[in-house]
């Protein structure tokens, strides 16, 4: 009975596969704040059939070690060709650990950005930045961060 429903379950996400496009990638991230910040790396995903970005990131890679989780809304406009310029709204969550040390925050996020699509659409190169002010509890009390801006460069390939 298992190996049916893993078979029925592998058959329905094959067979989704061919109903959209997805983009995975990797990007660079640098804060503008005037909080601690630096920045960091992320794994993108993008689905063509929905205009959302999605993203999973670690923003720092020492004490505390902060990690993110971001979701744009976007909407696209083309500049010439396949070079296009998108702008979107979203929310953006952190986890900030370090032994004796908890803070967690979230806010939402305004996107500009702008990206390229080559190789007959496989391979994508994108920056965008994003206004992004969090609102932070944990064990040093709550704190709002007004000012945060990440920078982002990276690369998709679409499958």
């Amino acid at each position: 009975m298992r190996r049916f429903a893993c078979l029925v379950g592998a058959l329905a996400v094959l067979s989704c596969a061919r109903v959209f496009a997805m983009g995975v990638g990797v990007q660079g991230t640098a804060v503008l704040t005037t909080h601690e910040g630096d920045g960091g790396v992320a794994v993108t995903l993008k689905l063509d059939n929905i205009p959302c970005m999605f993203t999973v990131s670690v923003l720092s890679f020492h004490d505390p070690v902060a990690v993110g989780v971001r979701a744009d809304w976007i909407k696209r406009s083309t500049i010439v060709g396949p070079w296009q310029w998108y702008r979107g709204i979203g929310a953006a969550a952190e986890l900030d650990l370090a032994p004796g040390f908890f803070k967690i925050g979230a806010g939402p996020r305004f996107t500009i950005g702008t990206d390229v699509l080559l190789v007959n659409d496989f391979l994508e190169l994108y920056a965008q930045a994003a206004w992004q002010p969090m609102l932070f509890v944990g064990t040093d009390a709550g704190c709002f961060h007004p000012f945060s801006i990440p920078l982002d460069i990276g690369v998709r390939f679409w499958f």
